[in-house]
């Protein structure tokens, strides 16, 4: 049997499934979806792509997100203009770590990771949901723990491991991932979150595309409008 899933006839045979499904349930979306991606109960948003190899499960992708090779993320909500790297690892689960004896899930889920299954109902929540805002850049091989929240803005140093939620547009990095800096100054920060401009549509992003290179010009526009 493995060796019939694992044939390359059968894998893409399997994507072309995948991609016309996802093709034709955003249809008009502009979507990028390479060969080899693994996707299944993924909302896509205009011009979201997902790249090569890169495996998406129960996932909402916002308008021009994109994740990159090889990564993998279950059970996240990510917002606009998000930036996900290649080999990342988002929400791959927990165990345990304390009151429960054994951090083995054969004495909580019911999923069956390990057979048997010997226990009527999962009793630890394994998936909780992660969260990423909007306009955030996550580098190669990083990590982010299930049921972090990482606000709008916010830049994951490549091969940081993410414990704890992360600040709106703060820069961390390291192993477990440290604040290093934040992009911008309170008052800056507060305009953007304020204005929220990757909430605005395509033509106005083609007007301001060169104010958005500078955040003092960008906020000088503001003021004056």
């Amino acid at each position: 049997m493995e060796v019939i899933l694992k044939n390359p006839l059968t894998l893409w045979l399997r994507w072309i499934f995948t991609w016309t499904f996802y093709k034709l349930r955003n249809s008009g979306k502009n979507n990028r979806i390479e060969y080899g991606a693994e996707i299944s109960g993924v909302r896509l948003g205009h011009y979201s792509a997902i790249y090569k190899y890169a495996r998406v499960r129960n996932c909402s992708l916002g308008d021009f997100s994109y994740i990159a090779r090889d990564t993998q993320v279950h059970n996240a909500t990510i917002g606009k203009f998000c930036c996900i790297g290649p080999q990342v690892l988002i929400g791959l689960g927990e165990h345990p770590s304390k009151d429960f004896v054994s951090s083995h899930p054969i004495f909580y889920s019911e999923i069956g990771q390990a057979n048997p299954v010997i226990v009527s109902k999962s009793i630890f929540n394994e998936y909780p949901e992660t969260m990423i805002g909007h306009d955030v850049w996550i580098g190669a091989r990083a990590i982010v723990r299930s049921g972090i929240t990482i606000g709008n803005g916010a830049i994951i140093a490549a091969g940081a491991v993410v414990t704890k939620d992360v600040a709106p547009f703060s820069i961390v990095g390291g192993v477990p991932a440290q604040h290093l800096r934040y992009r911008f100054s309170p008052e800056e920060i507060t305009q953007l979150e304020k204005f929220s401009w990757w909430n605005k549509d395509l033509n106005w992003l083609k007007e301001n595309a060169e104010a958005m290179r500078d955040i003092h010009t960008f906020l000088s526009q503001l003021k004056s409008h």
